[in-house]
């Protein structure tokens, strides 16, 4: 994990205590346990989404010096296919 990541992921629990605390008050506890999970989930989520980004990012100067030919470049982005 990078610094900048460590950092993101360390706001992130900070804000998420926060929010934990003003609505533990407001939501009942089944629900609180729900939002909980929901907002781990999206946590995750942005991490992963961060990481990705700054991996294509990172690699992208090296894979045009070792380019020689006039290929098309390949899309940063790729549609899935999900059934």
């Amino acid at each position: 994990m990078t610094r900048e990541t460590e950092r993101l992921v360390e706001v992130a629990a900070m804000i998420g205590q926060r929010l934990n605390s003003a609505v533990q008050d407001v939501v009942p506890p089944e629900a609180h346990a729900h939002l909980l999970n929901a907002q781990r989930e999206l946590l995750t989520a942005l991490f992963l989404i961060y990481e990705h980004q700054m991996g294509a990012r990172r690699a992208e100067p090296r894979a045009r010096k070792a380019r020689t030919t006039s290929r098309k470049p390949r899309p940063r982005v790729q549609r899935i296919e999900i059934e």
